[in-house]
């Protein structure tokens, strides 16, 4: 005997099903799943850079294209996830981008030359994107309200520990494989988030066909990619000295001044910036770019500084790393279950005063330092970030109306990953400038009127004199490189600081507004 079911009541049947815990755990699983392998891929290669740039035959700056091209091309396709959700639907979006992802990663892990892994990590980047925002909006809406803290900290955690234990990954990987495996471990951890989603994930009831301003779009497009050639070799080329920095940085400022007039004019812009009205997401948003630029600058370059310099081999470099994320995890399971009691706002303020302490306490570091003063410092300052990150994602969606879930995590995921490029390039610039100055003002001792150089060559192991200067040029290199790294962990500190007074002038803001109401009343 068959049973005939109406759509109604099919609807109805999916509805309950997907909302059993079974369906919300595995649902979990995929979508954080996801979510971890998208932003692991931000930092695994970190670890892989140096092998790569011999295998690749590039230097220094043109490797750190690698890391770049995946972020800013992240940075512009996330606004699109709340569009192509609209249309084609979350669960379809979601199966494609995790397709993509999969595919890519095995074309990135064959590449042959610098331009092909530079193209396919851009590609990468944009078929990745949607990924943590599509995974923050479903794990939202399939959570009731009152478990959508908890949910949210897990959410938060695999963010966090994605570019945190990238380079544990990348470093075990390097050391007993190859650096394409950084790629090819997508393949399997993809696949088996992409059969969960398509077993667990229900079917999209509302297809909506918006419109898409595609002039504004382009015209954030190409002014994020400008913005990000002039952050990344403004220094190598002199900066306004150079024709080439001054036209990109023009252009930079009148494609980007465009695309805000039309996303504050239009209302079928690619990015929602009204959103931003909101305190909280406002507030939340701002922080995330500043929080970003720290978090991605530090666990990008702190596994480069203890290789290169310290001649850590890959593996060690990335047990430190997963010192901090251990400790960030811990931070993070803390705060999703005490949030609650005092609001986002204290434990996001809190958390970045201990990043900040920490990342202060890395400009302690030294030419000599054991493993564990290279270890603490990263600890500590993991408590601050998973506390921090967790509770800047609450205050985003606190206030927000449900509907507008997906705009909201597209938007604010664009804030977090703009964020972690301007850190990248930040702390690129700041390295090669430092550097440089450094080299000019110790250069500056070498001379035959100085006895103590004197001194130094006569206890040389060797007396010749060309032999003599290379030793004492890959001395003074060390120390400058040392100092130049010194000064990017204060500018690192000084970026937390910076989310500490913009979460400052939130309360501020929120306290006079209070008080105004109560005085009305």
């Amino acid at each position: 005997m068959s049973t005939n079911v109406s759509p109604a009541k099919g609807n109805a049947v999916a509805q309950d099903a997907s909302a059993s815990p079974h369906y919300r755990f595995w649902l979990s699983v995929a979508l954080l799943a996801a979510t971890v392998m998208q932003v692991l891929d931000i930092t695994i290669v970190s670890v892989a850079l140096p092998y790569m740039a011999g295998s690749l035959s590039a230097n220094t700056s043109q490797i750190s294209w690698v890391v770049t091209s995946y972020l800013v091309a992240a940075a512009i396709s996330t606004p699109l996830t709340g569009f192509l959700a609209a249309r084609f639907g979350r669960r379809q979006l979601l199966l494609a981008s995790l397709g993509g992802f999969v595919v890519v990663s095995g074309l990135c892990g064959v590449s042959q030359d610098l331009m092909e892994i530079v193209f396919l990590r851009l590609l990468q980047g944009l078929v990745g994107a949607p990924l943590p925002s599509l995974a923050q909006a479903m794990l939202i809406e399939a959570y009731p309200p009152e478990m959508r803290g908890r949910i949210t900290a897990r959410w938060s955690l695999a963010v966090v520990a994605g570019p945190i234990l990238g380079p544990v990954i990348g470093g075990i990987l390097v050391t007993h494989l190859d650096w394409r495996w950084v790629f090819y471990v997508n393949l399997p951890a993809g696949l088996l988030a992409w059969i969960l989603a398509y077993r667990f994930s229900s079917p999209s009831t509302a297809i909506e066909k918006r419109s898409i301003d595609l002039p504004g779009f382009a015209g954030m497009a190409i002014g994020l990619g400008a913005l990000q050639v002039v952050l990344d070799q403004g220094n190598r080329m002199g900066w306004f000295s150079s024709q080439r920095i001054v036209i990109l940085t023009i252009l930079a400022v009148l494609t980007l001044g465009f695309f805000l007039w039309r996303a504050l004019t239009r209302g079928d812009s690619i990015v929602h910036l009204r959103l931003l009205r909101n305190r909280d997401f406002g507030i939340a948003s701002l922080a995330s770019i500043t929080f970003g630029a720290g978090f991605y600058g530090i666990v990008t370059y702190q596994p480069i500084f203890l290789e290169h310099l310290l001649g850590y081999p890959p593996e060690t470099a990335g047990w430190i790393s997963a010192a901090r994320g251990i400790t960030a995890m811990l931070g993070m399971l803390l705060t999703g279950r005490l949030i609650h009691r005092t609001g986002p706002l204290v434990w996001a303020l809190t958390g970045c005063v201990i990043s900040a302490v920490g990342g202060y306490a890395m400009t302690g570091y030294d030419l000599h330092i054991g493993l564990s003063a290279a270890l603490w410092p990263g600890i500590l300052q993991g408590i601050g970030l998973g506390m921090a990150f967790t509770a800047i994602a609450t205050l985003a969606f606190r206030s927000l109306p449900k509907t507008a879930t997906a705009d909201a995590a597209g938007l604010f995921g664009v804030m977090r990953v703009l964020g972690g490029a301007i850190g990248v390039s930040l702390m690129s610039t700041l390295l090669s400038h430092c550097t440089q100055s450094a080299w000019n003002h110790l250069g500056g001792f070498v001379t035959s009127f100085n006895p103590a150089l004197h001194d130094y060559l006569n206890a040389l192991p060797t007396s010749s004199l060309p032999a003599q200067f290379t030793l004492l040029q890959q001395v003074l290199l060390r120390h400058v490189e040392m100092q130049a790294y010194l000064n990017g962990f204060y500018a690192l500190a000084a970026i937390f600081l910076l989310s500490t007074i913009i979460l400052l002038i939130a309360i501020r803001f929120r306290d006079s507004a209070t008080t105004r109401s109560g005085q009305r009343g």
